[in-house]
């Protein structure tokens, strides 16, 4: 009993892992996420941080280098993710099998923290710790549109997704007004 306790919650510690950052972090390289997180950061870390604008770029560059480690990392946390799933769909699973998955999980786990700890050192050398707490906030807070963004994204009627809004100030919305022919 204990075990199947011991086994469930670590399931549950890493789907969690899998699933956290796919709000986030984008799919493919060039995906419309990818753009709107560097657009957002260009227009709005110069302002929000003080910084100039060859620190903004610095802090792109490093965030460049390590994406499309971290969405490896991600991909292959979901491959065995779904390993671990067709496993646990046969009528007796493994428990070899199935140990040999979760520490895979675990060190994939291992591995996508201390990329996301590099990236941050890097950041971190460039900035003053008020700085660095502020880019953090700010990272969360556009973590927050991003996600928002995608639901609305997902959300929207089938007949194709609209791009997501670019990062900025007020937005035009077109109006037409019933039987006014615009």
């Amino acid at each position: 009993m204990l075990r199947h306790v011991l086994v469930v919650s670590m399931l549950l510690l890493l789907i969690g892992a899998v699933r956290s950052g796919s709000a986030f972090d984008a799919g493919e390289p060039g995906d419309p996420m990818d753009q709107y997180q560097a657009d957002f950061k260009r227009q709005n870390l110069s302002a929000a941080l003080g910084i100039d604008q060859n620190t903004v770029e610095r802090l792109l560059q490093i965030d460049q280098k390590y994406r499309s480690q971290k969405r490896q990392a991600i991909q292959d946390a979901r491959g065995a993710f779904q390993q671990l799933q067709r496993a646990m769909g046969q009528p007796h699973p493994s428990d070899q099998e199935v140990a040999a998955i979760l520490d895979n999980m675990m060190r994939l786990r291992k591995e996508k923290l201390t990329l996301e700890q590099n990236q941050l050192q890097e950041e971190k050398s460039l900035l003053t710790p008020v700085q660095q707490a502020k880019y953090i906030l700010l990272l969360m807070n556009m973590r927050q549109q991003v996600a928002k963004e995608a639901q609305r994204v997902r959300s929207a009627p089938q007949g194709g997704a609209p791009m997501p809004m670019k990062p900025g100030g007020p937005h035009e919305v077109p109006v037409s007004r019933p039987g006014g022919g615009y």
